[in-house]
């Protein structure tokens, strides 16, 4: 709880108190509730609180609870900062980098508005700190996020890369992830409340000489009133390390301030 304290205080330290601007259902952000996000920031002095909750399921080993937190600041136009942790059950058992309790620290700069022959570009820069249980080492994000619509269908690329510190010996110390992915909003033009989004992804394995993880996932969000977002997601990691995730389930809420 003093971990969510923290993260709830330095959220003030983003910004300050800026008017009403409603949630947009059509907007992607990550884990809102895929890994998959687009090429656009959060508008200019808008707030929001991503709160979630997350089952991941594995071949070996025990299954996790995850309980993610994120609170996002549109600081400039077309900048937005992000702060967040997640807490996770059995705590001990992650062999992932990234660590319950770890504090997360991000910014999404949109570098251009998408036209008729050009997409959207974006890119992503995080930071890690080792905050957690049993964590060590910073490790650091560059992500580059491209989004271009085709009718009422948007289509999204993500290519990222980690810097990892901390790692033990037979792991990476840098890690790449791909993702290919899609939304539509259901309705369009005269009234949506819901968008559907799926996409399939690829990461390098944590420990060299493992194949890499390969999975897909499926989600949609829903827009319950114009400062909230509900979300739900399922996927699955059908090709990888022995350890991957053959299931994993996720639900979620945005509120705009």
């Amino acid at each position: 709880m003093k971990r969510l304290a923290v993260v709830l205080a330095l959220a003030v330290v983003l910004g300050v108190p800026a008017p009403v601007i409603a949630l947009d259902h059509k907007n992607l952000d990550e884990g809102r509730p895929l890994r998959l996000e687009d090429a656009y920031s959060i508008a200019h002095g808008e707030l929001a609180v991503e709160v979630g909750a997350a089952g991941v399921f594995a071949r070996r080993g025990p299954n996790r609870a995850v309980l993610p937190l994120e609170i996002v600041y549109g600081a400039l136009p077309n900048l937005h900062l992000a702060l967040g942790t997640q807490l996770s059950t059995d705590p001990h058992a992650i062999d992932e980098q990234t660590k319950s309790g770890d504090l997360h620290l991000s910014a999404l700069y949109n570098l251009n508005q998408e036209t008729l022959s050009l997409p959207a570009f974006g890119i992503k820069a995080g930071l890690n700190l080792p905050t957690g249980v049993d964590s060590s080492g910073v490790d650091g994000e560059l992500k580059g996020l491209v989004t271009k619509s085709f009718g009422d269908v948007s289509l999204h690329m993500n290519a990222g890369y980690a810097f990892l510190g901390g790692t033990e010996r037979g792991e990476r110390d840098g890690r790449y992830e791909l993702v290919l992915g899609a939304s539509y909003p259901i309705g369009v033009p005269t009234h949506t409340r819901t968008t559907l989004l799926a996409d399939v992804f690829t990461e390098q394995s944590r420990e060299h000489g493992e194949d890499n993880v390969v999975g897909a996932e499926v989600g949609v969000r829903y827009q319950l009133t114009p400062r909230l977002v509900l979300d739900a997601g399922v996927g699955t990691e059908f090709a990888g390390p022995a350890d991957r995730s053959p299931f994993f389930v996720t639900v979620g809420v945005s509120f705009g301030f």
